[in-house]
């Protein structure tokens, strides 16, 4: 399994727009053969993080050549301050 946390800062003013383009990723990514969980969370007002749970490595690199992803992601980018904190982790056991 991989684990990736994409922890990020939303232009203040933006959120509601953030949010509304951001669910539709969730939603499509959710759908995604290799995906175990795909989720949005708050962290304050405008901090915001993508919690992604894949099979493995290769279902993680798909999900970056949908097209959902490429289209959404594009969009979301008007959103976001500064550049996103990614992390990417394997389980211990």
């Amino acid at each position: 399994m991989v684990i990736v946390l994409a922890r990020l800062n939303v232009v203040p003013g933006t959120s509601e727009q953030f949010l509304q383009t951001a669910r539709q990723l969730v939603e499509a990514s959710c759908k995604e053969a290799g995906v175990i969980g795909y989720e949005l969370l708050a962290e304050g007002e405008n901090r915001f993080a993508f919690l992604e749970r894949y099979k493995d490595a290769d279902a993680a690199a798909a999900h970056l050549k949908t097209d959902h992803y490429r289209t959404l992601g594009r969009q979301l980018g008007q959103y976001i301050e500064g550049k996103p904190e990614v992390l990417k982790m394997t389980p211990t056991s």
